[in-house]
Parts: C-alpha cells; structure tokens; sequence
C-alpha cells in the first residue's frame, strides 16, 4: 500500500494540531462527557468573562441537569442563554437548568449559552487550563462536577447592546 507524503504530513500536523493546548479536549465524569468547557481569557480584576461548553453528553439511564459553573479565579457563573432580536443581541438566565436526557446530548455553542462570571481574581491566560466545576441536579440532589476549562481569546460570541439610558 502506497501513502503519500502529503497523507502523512496532514496526518503529522492533525496529531499536532490535537496535542496542542489550545485543541479541544473532553472531561469524563461518571456518565456525564463533557465537551471542550473553556472560558474566555481576562486580566486579573476585569469585570467579568464567560465561559462556555460545546457539548454534553449523557451516557446514563436517568436525566441529568446543567444548573451552573464554577472556575478558580472567577467564582460562580450563571447560565445564559443568548437571545437575538432585529440583529441585537441579549440575554435571559436559564431559570431550571438543561436538562440532558438519558442517553441523549445537549449543544451550548457560545452563540446560544454562556455561563457569565463577576469580577475575575486572577488571570485567566490563553492556553492555559483553569480548575473549575460544572453544577449539575439529579433526583432533586445538587452535585459538582471537577473539570478543567481552557482559557482561550474568543470573538466569535455575540455581544449584547448595552442597556440604553433612559
């Protein structure tokens, strides 16, 4: 069998590429998957940031709810989901949570769900990783989830029209 050089040098720059700190990375907790949670970079003392998750997967036979996030130097975040209306953008906090089935997933692309934080503590650098938690609810029990969140620079999420003075 024949493999062309070009095959192998994508394959050499796909292996690097998924090894480097900024490529995305999933955390496994009991049934729970959890895909790429990262969290916006911000400087010691900025206002606030948000954090995100793209998706979470639920491998168990009973439902699981996403309530809430915790990260070290950010403290606690608060669900959103991202509204838009004539091409301005806001947001609503998600009173009960998401709840993921069994054996079913849940997609939280930062244009549809942001988990906000207050007043950042401590750096939050690109390319590094931040300890935090993800709060999850099941059988009316609230439970904490350890994870990992990669702190990567983020334009993509939209950005809410301040309120108006009126």
């Amino acid at each position: 069998m024949k493999i062309s050089i070009s095959a192998v040098a994508l394959a050499a720059a796909l292996a690097i590429g998924l090894a480097s700190p900024g490529s995305a990375h999933q955390e496994v907790a009991g049934n729970l998957k959890i895909g790429h949670p990262w969290i916006r970079e911000a400087a010691a003392g900025a206002p606030s940031t948000y954090a995100c998750i793209i998706e979470i997967e639920n491998d168990g036979d009973e439902p699981e709810t996403l309530l809430g996030a915790t990260v070290d130097g950010a403290g606690t975040g608060v669900l959103y989901r991202i509204i838009e209306k004539d091409g301005k953008f806001g947001s609503k906090i998600v009173e009960h949570g998401l709840l993921i089935k069994p054996h079913g997933s849940i997609e939280l692309p930062p244009d549809k769900y942001q988990f906000k934080f207050g007043k950042v503590t401590k750096a939050l650098t690109e390319d590094s990783m931040v300890d935090g938690t993800l709060v999850f609810e099941k059988w009316g029990i609230l439970f904490n989830v350890p994870i990992h969140f990669m702190v990567e620079q983020d334009d993509t999420a939209p950005k809410e029209e301040p309120a108006s003075a009126q």
